[in-house]
This record gives C-alpha cells, structure tokens and sequence, in this order.
C-alpha cells in the first residue's frame, strides 16, 4: 500500500469520529470565530496540455517538518530531468532535419518547461530550496535514471541531419522512460497529493511520447 492509502485508512476513522461528535453536540451558543492567523498560500502553475494554457491554483505551504523526503526527491530530480531535455529539444531546432523529429521536440520545449516552474513552486511553497539549474548541461547525472551521459551529450551536440534525429530519438526515449520510472517511485513513495498528480501527468505525457517517438525511428 502507497503512503497515500496508508494515510487514507489513518485519516478515515479518525474523520468519522469528529463528524459523530460534532452532530451530537446540542449546544445552541453561537460558535465563536476563530482568531487563529491563516496561513499564507502560495500561487502554483499547473501546466496545461502541450501547447495550451497553464492554470494557477492556490496551494497551503506545508511546514517543513511534515514534508516527504520522497516528495522534494521526485521534485528535485524531475526539474533537473527536465532540464536536460529541454537542452536536446533545443538542439533539435537547429539540428534536426526530421520535421516530425522537431516539432516533437517543441512539444516537449513547451510541455516541461513550464513544468520546472510549477516544481520550482511545489518546492518553495513547502519550506525547499529549488536545485540550482544553471550547470545541469555540464555535470554528471548518471545516478538518474535516463539521463545521457556527458559522451552522449556531445555526440548529439556534434551531430546534424538524419544522425542527428536518430540519436536524439533513442536518447529521448531513454531519458522519458527515466522519468516515468522515477514518476512511479513518487507514487509508490511519496505523500503529497498535488505532488502526486504531478508525478502522474509526468508518466502519462511521457508514455505517450515515448510511443510517438518508437514511431519516428521506424519512419526515418
């Protein structure tokens, strides 16, 4: 069982509990406003479908304390996944001579890159710092699952045309099924519940990817 379900099954007897109390109170006094400070609430963008509109939600920061370690793991490693993608789908604009090849690659430029926004917020709403983004391209994330190597990089760096399309799509394919892996760890894993439907809009769109992709390489 999740940690969700877990939580669910907790939560559960302890609500029905309440609810038994507060309906067996027959006190007819007035309830006295709560003077208690409410808590701030952080605005988070939630991306939309590639290419549509993101929307922007309100989300209770949770107190450090209470946060998942599994949680701010997907969160931290995903924005660094994604930035090495956008990187290659960059390259794909210049490089690629498969139109099919380039326009999938804007699709994933615009797909995820709205999606390291929303992380970066997930994050910072919880009491996190955001991983530091700026030299993802030069170091070495071999410890992640699908991410490309150095070597790799450099050779789709250098490549151009057909070669190009070819090693980008078997990279890509490689560098989506890391994510999805690290998607269904999250949810195996992990507590958070917006986090949660994150990790899950990551796994769908990226399946899906991966099949279009399969698809090219049989065309090229």
């Amino acid at each position: 069982m999740t940690k969700l379900g877990r939580l669910a099954v907790v939560l559960l007897p302890v609500m029905v509990a309440v609810m038994a109390m507060t309906g067996c109170d027959s006190s007819d006094a007035a309830p006295t406003p709560s003077t208690a400070p409410t808590a701030p609430t952080a605005p988070v963008i939630v991306p939309g479908t590639p290419g549509g509109p993101n929307q922007t939600v309100s989300a209770l920061p949770a107190s450090a304390a209470t946060v998942d370690p599994d949680d701010v793991k997907f969160l931290s490693d995903m924005m660094v996944h994604h930035t090495q993608a956008l990187q290659m789908a960059e390259w794909a604009r210049t490089s690629g001579a498969n139109p099919k090849v380039r326009s999938l690659a804007e699709r994933i430029r615009v797909g995820q890159k709205p999606e390291i926004e929303a992380m970066r917020q997930l994050l910072a709403a919880r009491g996190q710092t955001p991983p530091n983004l700026e030299h993802v391209q030069h170091l070495d994330h071999s410890d992640m699952p699908g991410m490309a190597t150095q070597a790799q990089l450099t050779a789709l760096r250098k490549a151009t045309g057909t070669a190009f399309d070819s090693l980008f799509l078997n990279l890509m394919i490689k560098h989506h099924g890391g994510a999805v892996t690290m998607s269904g760890a999250q949810l195996e894993n992990g507590s958070d519940l917006r986090v949660g439907e994150t990790a899950q809009e990551v796994s769908v769109t990226q399946t899906k990817e991966i099949a279009t992709m399969r698809q090219l390489l049989k065309e090229l």
